[in-house]
């Protein structure tokens, strides 16, 4: 008698049933046993001015849920913040030094005006001793959390990831924004705003530390803010400058609408937005490169509104919040792996 199809797959099925019964599977003990590791999360700090004070915000709800942060990189402001939290301060102690900076007396003080303002407007070293004050004269390689600061090399075009040496003179380096602060010289390299380069440095998380999860918190306008005419007017108009309404424009009155290069429409207007118009889309393509994305986005407001610290700050804790649920996922335990380091090779000394 001819055996059919299913009476063969039956015996089969009835064989593969006998035969786990006897030695069922297990997962390997390699699998098993495997060992698990809380992830290391980093956190990417964009550039931003005044707006970037939202970083504040996103920093007191990190506190708030007990999100452990491994490293820091920041450009700019986010360079700023990001040296407040390499030496220990809490959100709630860069709450006070932001209401500090806020009052109109001391951003006059923090004024070093360049005559004539040929490399820049101010030269920065009152705000590098603003800074000073809360960090001291400290190194990278004396801080107990890591910390990368950006900035951009003016001869090479080159991207510099700071990570040895003066932290005050990495920061200087990173906020010195272009026809405003005179670039600032460090081991023969003429360094400027890290902005320019890397507005959002997700990257260099990625190659300088051994994070495993990013978190990047952009205040660049993405790239939905300017996905249609209409729209790219609107987010043009809420970024536009009023003319001499700043503190350092205010410095520049004496020379005239005419002449005033920081006037809209002239030369370091012209600048501010060429170069915004190109960290939109390499922040944007940095955000895609991180695990959590979070975008506290000021519109209507302008970069050096310091007034405005508890509206950003509050922007960033109202976008961190919404952001949340994605981050506690960060948290899952990884595998440890055979071959795990703590250092990652790193190509060169600072350039990357």
């Amino acid at each position: 008698m001819t055996e059919s199809p299913t009476d063969s797959r039956s015996a089969k099925e009835h064989i593969i049933s006998f035969l786990k019964r006897l030695s069922p599977w297990t997962p390997s003990a390699e699998v098993k046993n495997k060992q698990l590791r809380p992830p290391r999360i980093g956190l990417a700090l964009s550039s931003g001015g005044a707006k970037s004070l939202a970083h504040i915000g996103v920093m007191q709800v990190l506190e708030e849920n007990n999100i452990p942060i491994h490293a820091v990189s920041g450009s700019s402001m986010g360079a700023y913040i990001g040296s407040l939290w390499a030496t220990k301060h809490n959100a709630k102690q860069m709450l006070k030094l932001a209401a500090e900076m806020q009052d109109p007396n001391t951003m006059r003080k923090l004024a070093d005006p360049v005559i004539p303002p040929i490399r820049g407007v101010f030269y920065g070293n009152k705000v590098k001793a603003q800074l000073a004050r809360s960090i001291g004269t400290v190194t990278f390689e004396e801080l107990d959390r890591k910390l990368l600061v950006i900035a951009a090399n003016l001869d090479t075009y080159e991207r510099i990831v700071f990570r040895k040496g003066s932290v005050l003179d990495a920061v200087h380096a990173s906020c010195a924004m272009p026809g405003i602060i005179v670039p600032v010289e460090i081991d023969g390299m003429r360094c400027t705003d890290g902005g320019v380069v890397d507005p959002v440095p997700v990257g260099a998380l990625k190659k300088f530390t051994d994070v495993d999860k990013i978190i990047a918190v952009s205040t660049v306008p993405t790239l939905q803010d300017i996905d249609t005419h209409l729209s790219a007017a609107e987010t043009a108009e809420g970024e536009k400058e009023v003319e001499l309404e700043s503190w350092w424009q205010r410095a520049l009155t004496i020379l005239g609408s005419k002449i005033n290069p920081g006037a809209t429409g002239n030369m370091i207007d012209n600048l501010r937005r060429s170069l915004r118009a190109s960290q939109i889309r390499m922040a944007h393509d940095s955000c895609l490169r991180a695990d959590v994305s979070i975008h506290p986005i000021s519109h209507g407001s302008q970069w050096h509104e310091y007034h405005q610290f508890e509206q950003f700050i509050e922007l960033g804790r109202r976008e961190a919040t919404k952001a949340m649920p994605e981050i506690k996922k960060l948290l899952e335990p990884i595998p440890i792996n055979d071959d795990e380091t703590t250092e990652k090779s790193l190509v060169g000394m600072r350039v990357a």
